[in-house]
């Protein structure tokens, strides 16, 4: 993590209030993300998981291209999503399920993963299944519901909610 990243995680703890953000991480504070399109994935974390830009932005200009090759967003509760350009990197292999090892999805926590899944499906996003209520593992009891970014990423939503109706899993 560079001396930039932890000054402004820093200034981040201290002034943003909890509960202010739609999503947060599960289980993590910080986590990096490359991405083939920068302004895009800001796009998306900002206008679909309610994460807010931290840090300062070029006033010459409002796009992302004249900035940083990284962007830090702020999801609930403080925790930190680093989006970092690497489009050009190799393309990326085709997606594979969540269950294969080292592809697991990013998981954020929602307070109501039925509302988010209307919510997701709204917006336009690619949502796979279902809500569906786990039935063992770590997660025994919550609900989740995968999605996919515009760039193919896998993400779940983890809901604290366990009274939702659902298919199960």
């Amino acid at each position: 993590m560079s001396l930039l990243t932890i000054a402004l995680l820093s200034v981040v703890a201290v002034t943003m209030p909890l509960n202010s953000r739609a999503v947060t991480l599960n289980d993590n504070d910080y986590v990096r993300i490359g991405v083939p399109n920068l302004p895009q994935a800001v796009s998306f974390f900002q206008d679909v998981l309610d994460c807010q830009l931290v840090g300062p932005i070029s006033t010459a200009s409002n796009t992302l291209k004249d900035t940083s090759e990284s962007r830090l967003l702020a999801c609930e509760s403080g925790s930190i999503v680093e989006l970092f350009d690497n489009h050009a990197a190799a393309s990326p292999s085709p997606l594979r399920r969540a269950t294969q090892s080292g592809n697991e999805p990013v998981q954020f926590i929602s307070g109501n993963v039925a509302n988010a899944d209307q919510w997701l499906r709204r917006a336009g996003v690619r949502v796979v299944g279902s809500p569906q209520k786990l039935k063992s593992g770590p997660f025994t009891g919550m609900t989740v519901v995968n999605f996919i970014s515009p760039w193919g990423l896998q993400l779940q939503l983890v809901g604290l909610d366990t009274n939702v109706a659902t298919t199960g899993h």
